[in-house]
């Protein structure tokens, strides 16, 4: 008799010992669903456009102050769309 009421206990302890620590553990690790945390902003086209100097090559300084230029006015298009691209931005991300 003594050995079924041990066991018993030892049962509820464990079940009470779950419900106390588990939800505490995975309350801090929850991830989104969809991978939308639902943040909004623009694109700061300064940094998108310099940037890019770190995946071209370019002959001289000057050059390269001429494509971050161009960049900014919108001339290179492709160094926006490549920005949201690796940033897993997709259609929703304004300049």
């Amino acid at each position: 008799m003594n050995k079924t009421y041990l066991i018993i206990a030892v049962v509820i302890l464990a079940i009470a010992g779950y419900f106390l620590f588990a939800p505490k553990a995975t309350q801090n690790n929850q991830v989104p669903e969809t991978g939308d945390t639902g943040a909004t902003g623009k694109l700061d086209i300064n940094a998108v456009c310099e940037g890019a100097l770190a995946y071209m090559t370019f002959t001289d300084g000057a050059s390269a102050d001429a494509y971050v230029a161009e960049c900014k006015e919108g001339k290179h298009p492709e160094v926006i769309e490549k920005y949201k691209a690796d940033m897993g931005l997709g259609d929703g991300a304004a300049i």
